[in-house]
Formats: structure tokens, C-alpha cells, sequence
């Protein structure tokens, strides 16, 4: 019965024309529940955020079930579609998180369905007493760099610094992304609350803070045509 449902699924979904990959892109957009935990991961998530939650945790355990969250966040949103590596060291510099598509995943052209993730992409927990500065944030971004990598996730219990649209940490971010072409997206606690309570997926979060960064940095939209031009061209 449930081999003839998923063909029936199948079928369906190819004869609208639609592909794996722009489902679970639409998926992300609408934020379908289909892109959640389920109940087992989710009940294991929420234990993690009520303990790192909790007042008088020191720093050094906090950071570490930081990490531990952010990696069942990956490892188990969605089953097989990312491997995760944990503290991975370059020749200068460790990652918390090394996250890359599975091969199942590549050969299922599920990775075309989030472009923004590359190939590959790093995701770094800071668990600072408030929020991340600008010095953080313009390591994260070397190390990217160092990486070769265009985007990253940074998961900071308190969120970066920064109010207005070009200030602190959040004003760099968005330097970077217009000069650098490197993304990054910060999830702080009440993007967390929002997956414990099942409002969100780290995808459809992912999507809209990229969405958001790609569109407060587009120019292109006020760069019009002047009136001279013409006159100038013919003039010359």
C-alpha cells in the first residue's frame, strides 16, 4: 500500500511537470511541513533548547549543545540530504560545521532546489553573553574566504549587533554580501523557537533571510535611465 501511494505521488508530480527540485524549493518558499522534524528529532531538538535556555549554564557546555542542535538542525530536517562534519580543521583554522549535499542528494538534483548552499557550506555557533560584533562576523567571513566558500550560516543564541540598515554587525554583513558575494544568515533564538514550535523549517527560515539579504542589496532597481542619454549618443 505504501510502495503504490509513492507511485501514485510520483507520477503525479511528473505529469504536472513539476521536478523534485522545485518541489522542495516551493516547499521552502510555503513552508511545508514536509521539511520539518519529525516527532522523535523534534522532541530530542526541543530538550537541547530548553537546556541551553536555561539560566547559569556555563559557557563552554552551552557552546557545545549549541553545536549539538545545530547539527540534528541539518542532519535531520530532512533525512539524507546533508552530511554534516563537525570541528573541522584547515591549516589555520577549525569549523564548527562543515556541511555538504549527499551524494544521494547530487544525483537526485535535490541540491538544484537550494542554489544558494553551494556545494558546500559552513555554519559557525557562537554562544557569546549578547550579540556577535563586527569582529566575529569579519573572521566568519575570512574564513569563508579561506574556504572558498559563498555561504554561511551563523547561529548565535543572541543574534549580532546592529539596529539600523547599514550599522555594527549587521551593516558588514551586508557589505559583504554586496562587495564579496558571500552570504551570510544569522538564526538566533527566536528563529530556534520558531522550529521548536513548529512554525518554521530551517529551510523556509534560510530561504526568506536570503531572500531578504538579496533584495536589500539589489541597486540595480534605482539605477534608470537618465534623460540625457539619448541626447548623448546621438551627439556622439
Amino acid at each position: 500500500m505504501q510502495e503504490k501511494r509513492f507511485r501514485q505521488a510520483e507520477q503525479a508530480l511528473e505529469k504536472s511537470g513539476y521536478t523534485l527540485a522545485d518541489f522542495l524549493r516551493d516547499s521552502s518558499r510555503y513552508n511545508s511541513t514536509l521539511l520539518m522534524m519529525g516527532d522523535e528529532d523534534v522532541k530530542k531538538y526541543r530538550e537541547l533548547y530548553n537546556y541551553i535556555d536555561q539560566e547559569g549554564l556555563a559557557k563552554g557546555e552551552k557552546g557545545k549543545k549549541l553545536e549539538e542542535l545545530s547539527t540534528l538542525l541539518f542532519q535531520k530536517s530532512v533525512i539524507n540530504l546533508f552530511d554534516v562534519y563537525n570541528n573541522c580543521r584547515t591549516s589555520t583554522n577549525e569549523i564548527d560545521l562543515l556541511i555538504r549535499w549527499t551524494e544521494t542528494a547530487r544525483l537526485a538534483g535535490i541540491n538544484g532546489a537550494f542554489p544558494c548552499f553551494g556545494e558546500s557550506f559552513l555554519c559557525e555557533c557562537k554562544n557569546y553573553d549578547g550579540k556577535v560584533g563586527v569582529t566575529y562576523v569579519g573572521k566568519f567571513s575570512s574564513l569563508m574566504a579561506v574556504t572558498s566558500t559563498d555561504f554561511g550560516v551563523m547561529i548565535s543564541w543572541d543574534g549580532v549587533t546592529g539596529r539600523s540598515s547599514w550599522n555594527d554587525s549587521l551593516g558588514l554583513i551586508k557589505k559583504i554580501a554586496l562587495s564579496e558575494k558571500r552570504y551570510i544568515i544569522v538564526l538566533d533564538k527566536v528563529d530556534l523557537k520558531k522550529i521548536y514550535d513548529r512554525k518554521e523549517s530551517v529551510f523556509s527560515l534560510v530561504y526568506d533571510k536570503y531572500t531578504a539579504l538579496k533584495n536589500e542589496i539589489d541597486y540595480s532597481k534605482y539605477i534608470l535611465k537618465h534623460e540625457a542619454e539619448n541626447h548623448m549618443i546621438l551627439n556622439n
